[in-house]
């Protein structure tokens, strides 16, 4: 139980559902407050499977409700805020913690209407070109990396109205994995790998954005025997230059899985994860995922992945679509269990160490609490 009394936090969801980094984030946070006597009340668009969780842990669901506002449609938009706006008042919150800054046309709403504190969450990039007219009235900004941070200051935010409160994962989420596990997992994924087989691993979004074109020609570039390593990717349908490139690959060399909803599995069947971004990542959630089970990741040194990657762990860093590179500290990190064995338990040590999930929480309530609304 965290000092001083419980909050009373409202929070809105775009989908109940694990659809990325944000939607995973916002019910892990949802789920530590609580633990911590917190009580939240969460608006949600779409319904899904991350239901179950929220009312696991005591979390108050309300919707289906609209949050998305366009130009073009300002005055019908405005309008369907209605039956969410009163829900926001029903609430009785303390403050409004708003994961999705691009909802901040609702949120401005509320935050009038309901008399509302706004702390807002910076997950990823600005959405609107006059950050700082269209932010004006937010008390505070939470942004999950030195990166981020430094993005939105940039685009026009004051730089004490920032405070940087880097992700975290709690690591009985992501249990530590060895052969045994590895083994368990590639069965029930229905792999399909000779026993010992090395693979490597990127999940989510398979996009050129994310880099994946790149990692497909890098992992072309290995030319290992598909019955020694194969490359897993676990995402939604994959961009068509991927596809064109998984086309190139020999048979046998690859294997792709749908978008799954416990990473753990995944994780636990790779010997080595990469993310290999084109583009600036706002934190790198999947590097902590990765490392906390107990393997190696790889990354682009871009946006916030350095601030993920550091000591040691910066040597699995490769310069942005270098695919020579990346071919190259893949290929070296597929085989680590023969030559430090050790690596793993220090990834997972260098998680708990660097971003300690009691910490995140500490900083996160301190934030929220900081700007409540006075009772």
């Amino acid at each position: 139980m965290s000092e001083g009394r419980p909050l009373r936090v409202l929070t809105t969801v775009e989908t109940l559902a694990p659809v990325g980094g944000v939607e995973v984030c916002t019910l892990q946070d949802v789920t530590g407050l609580t633990s911590r006597g917190h009580d939240t009340t969460v608006l949600w668009h779409v319904d899904g499977e991350h239901r179950a969780a929220y009312e696991a842990v005591g979390a108050t669901l309300r919707g289906p409700f609209r949050f998305d506002a366009a130009p073009r449609s300002a005055l019908r938009d405005l309008a369907a805020f209605g039956p969410s706006v009163a829900e926001a008042r029903r609430a009785r919150a303390d403050v409004l913690w708003l994961n999705r800054p691009e909802q901040i046309v609702w949120a401005q709403v509320a935050r009038r209407a309901a008399g509302l504190p706004v702390v807002a969450h910076l997950h990823h990039l600005p959405n609107y070109e006059r950050t700082r007219l269209v932010m004006s009235g937010v008390a505070h900004f939470v942004a999950v990396s030195h990166h981020m941070a430094a993005v939105w200051v940039a685009a026009g935010l004051e730089p004490e109205r920032v405070t940087v409160v880097h992700n975290a994962v709690d690591p009985g989420d992501y249990p530590l994995g060895g052969p045994a596990e590895a083994e368990t997992a590639r069965r029930a994924l229905g792999l399909d790998l000779a026993p010992g087989a090395r693979v490597a691993l990127a999940y989510g979004r398979l996009t050129v954005g994310k880099g994946v074109d790149a990692l497909v020609r890098a992992w072309g570039r290995l030319a290992l025997d598909p019955r020694r390593a194969v490359l897993v990717l676990a995402g939604p349908e994959p961009d068509a230059a991927v596809a064109e490139a998984l086309d190139a690959l020999p048979p046998g060399s690859w294997r792709r899985l749908g978008l799954q909803g416990d990473v753990v599995p995944l994780l636990h069947a790779a010997d080595v994860v990469v993310m290999p971004s084109a583009e600036p990542e706002a934190f790198g959630r999947v590097l902590v995922e990765a490392m906390s089970t107990g393997r190696p990741a790889v990354a682009t040194a871009v946006g916030a992945a350095p601030e993920v990657l550091t000591g040691e762990f910066a040597r699995f860093l490769v310069p942005p679509r270098d695919e020579a590179a990346l071919a190259a500290t893949v290929g070296a990190a597929l085989g680590w269990r023969e030559v430090d064995q050790g690596l793993g338990e220090r990834a997972r040590e260098h998680v708990a160490t660097a971003f300690p999930h009691g910490r995140h929480l500490d900083e996160l309530e301190a934030v929220l609490r900081r700007h409540v609304r006075a009772r």
